[in-house]
């Protein structure tokens, strides 16, 4: 039987919305690992739910580009796509800058104090090489990032985009040993340098944070053929 990585539906969460959100999350952290076959029966059973909210599960998830139909052939988890990857590069690069720049020249102090605290959880993370926990907080600093500078919703739109980045981003932190502790240095920097209104600093840093985890896919290919379209 297949495993998975399952946790409680949430408060007034569908049946079809804990399907969609546990076969998400699993893909998203390669639970379910890219060119991976699923099957509708495998997994209902696994989370004891009805065939359909399942399906509909899957109609999202390939909608969205995480699963493969294959009529006849079966379901598959899809490979990560590079060339999306380098487009999101563009996209991400291009806001993210622009977001820097704001930030390093007027950020709530308040949001100072939680990206420090962020970094504390991260720090901790660190040291017991949580990658998982990690990555979580990574992208929770991110969007403390974008809300101070009154940019969440595109902050928003960035994540929807980013599932080949962020399944890239998690190999990339679950296959090399030091790569929590270089970006977790980058973040340092970044936080640095809004708090000290750094703006050449700022914008700098976080064009070397992106492209850390990009210029990687390339070795990560090598490694990982069986992973890549």
């Amino acid at each position: 039987m297949i495993n998975l990585k399952i946790s409680e539906p949430n408060p007034r969460e569908s049946v079809r919305e804990y399907a969609y959100r546990i076969l998400s999350e699993n893909i998203l952290d390669l639970v379910l690992v890219p060119g991976a076959a699923i099957s509708e029966k495998e997994i209902s059973d696994v989370l004891s739910i009805s065939r359909t909210p399942v399906r509909e599960a899957f109609i999202r998830l390939s909608q969205e580009g995480l699963l493969e139909i294959l009529p006849q052939r079966g379901t598959y988890v899809s490979k990560i796509d590079t060339e999306q990857i380098a487009e999101f590069k563009f996209l991400r690069i291009t806001l993210e800058q622009a977001v820097m720049k704001l930030a390093c020249s007027d950020f709530p102090q308040k949001l100072q104090e939680q990206l420090c605290n962020c970094l504390e959880k991260q720090s901790i993370c660190v040291k017991k090489r949580n990658h998982e926990q990690f990555f979580i907080f990574d992208n929770m600093m991110h969007d403390i990032i974008f809300t101070g500078c009154e940019k969440s919703y595109i902050w928003k739109i960035i994540q929807e985009a980013n599932l080949n980045y962020a399944r890239a981003r998690v190999l990339d932190l679950s296959s090399r040993q030091d790569e929590i502790e270089v970006l977790f240095a980058q973040h340092k920097e970044i936080v640095k340098a809004i708090i000290t209104k750094d703006t050449s600093l700022g914008e700098n840093i976080i064009v070397r944070h992106i492209n850390k985890v990009i210029s990687d896919v390339d070795d990560l290919q090598k490694q990982y053929p069986e992973f890549f379209k």
